[in-house]
């Protein structure tokens, strides 16, 4: 609800065609567009525009995009996407089902990416730019003017802190900006005593997956070479070297002899696939393992599985891990990055020491060999997905971070 100011009160009793109304919002100040009609307010959105590397449906953070698109108020925020590359055909017409407009910006160098955006800014009158990388970030710090604000929404474990020279770039440029963190862990290895902007944290919002139709039943086991009664374990991630596919193989290797119905579901692409591969065909049982590639049907694969396991050591919110609790699968994590900000060991899924392939192993044979535990923990995370990672609570939150920003009052015409 709004409070009355003294500047609100002034207008209406003068009947001011155009006014700057600052209201007070989670102990900051908000500034609100409006327009003094018949001595009535009428509001003006505010104009978003989020920016990212690329879109498409298989990106986490593009997803995550399309998702507050689909769910945030558009009376409240005119919402813009960026992109440095062009947008997938797909997320293309997701996202202008929903009314968001789009931009491609280039993805020569920053200084072209830059120009670009300033335009756009310009032209569109966009009062606040979200930045989802350190390139993306950067390229709206150049862009943005007195009228713009740029906040930083930090996505990912190693963002920026992988290399020194990003470090400074980063908290150097970020000294006075919002901070939006995807997890306690993200915010704890990027949050510095230097920052005097705000900081949030603000858990990543999760469709759900039994909300858009049926996931998949053993018949699409068949489809897919998997024998009916096998027991399956499922994985969806890129093909880099922290996800850690080489310790689920490994794992996987230990279990082949003693779980003859064992089959492993690989979902995705990525720079060790062929490598990954090679691996599966030196080692026992390896003919049981199932490398799908992209897949637009990633979700309703979650039917397939009995079991389902995120190995990797630097997690920032798993995006794939939430959309397992939400199809009650029974799941199993390493102890890195923010997994354990996740998964309750033993409530909601079992826990493994990273890159520790027998421990992995001995998690996946508990949950072989007990089909109640894997009811059991399969409910529970799914109930709790739902109260952590549904999409109301992360669009009420982002949303009132956004409308939290002093932004420079622009008047209505």
């Amino acid at each position: 609800m709004l409070t009355y100011s003294w500047r609100r009160a002034v207008a209406e009793r003068y009947n001011y065609l155009n006014l700057q109304v600052r209201l007070p919002f989670n102990e900051r100040r908000n500034t609100i567009y409006a327009k003094v009609r018949d001595g009535g307010l009428v509001m003006k959105p505010l104009k978003v525009l989020m920016l990212n590397r690329s879109f498409s449906l298989t990106g986490g953070v593009a997803r995550v995009l399309l998702t507050f698109a689909r769910h945030c108020d558009h009376q409240r925020l005119e919402l813009h996407m960026g992109s440095f590359r062009p947008f997938a055909p797909d997320m293309a017409e997701a996202l202008a089902q929903t009314g968001t407009e789009m931009h491609v910006l280039g993805d020569a160098g920053n200084l072209g990416p830059a120009l670009a955006l300033r335009k756009i800014i310009k032209e569109q009158k966009i009062d606040i730019v979200v930045a989802t990388t350190l390139k993306a970030y950067l390229v709206a710090k150049l862009a943005s003017t007195s009228k713009c604000r740029v906040l930083y929404w930090i996505h990912a474990i190693a963002l920026v802190s992988d290399k020194r020279w990003k470090v400074a770039v980063y908290r150097w440029t970020a000294r006075r900006d919002t901070l939006i963190f995807i997890s306690e862990q993200v915010k704890k290895l990027h949050g510095y005593a230097g920052h005097r902007g705000c900081e949030a944290v603000i858990l990543n919002g999760v469709e759900d997956v039994l909300s858009s139709g049926p996931l998949y039943d053993n018949n699409q086991r068949e489809v897919l070479g998997i024998p009916r009664a096998a027991f399956v374990v499922g994985y969806t991630a890129k093909f880099i070297a922290w996800k850690q596919h080489r310790t689920l193989l490994a794992a996987f290797s230990q279990l082949a002899h003693d779980l003859p119905d064992l089959q492993l579901v690989l979902i995705g692409n990525g720079e060790l696939r062929e490598s990954t591969e090679a691996q599966a065909r030196d080692i026992p049982g390896g003919e049981r393992i199932h490398f799908l590639g992209l897949r637009p049907d990633a979700r309703q694969l979650l039917g397939i599985m009995d079991a389902y396991v995120q190995p990797s050591n630097g997690e920032g919110i798993s995006i794939a891990v939430i959309e397992a609790m939400l199809a009650r699968r029974a799941i199993v994590v390493s102890d890195a990055g923010a997994l354990p900000e996740m998964i309750d060991d033993g409530s909601t899924g079992l826990m493994c020491r990273v890159l520790d392939a027998s421990d992995l192993a001995g998690k996946i044979m508990v949950l072989a060999q007990d089909p109640e535990m894997r009811r059991r923990l399969g409910e529970r995370a799914r109930q709790v997905a739902l109260e952590r990672f549904g999409t109301e609570h992360f669009v009420k939150s982002l949303t009132a971070v956004l409308e939290s920003e002093p932004v420079v009052f622009r008047a209505a015409k």
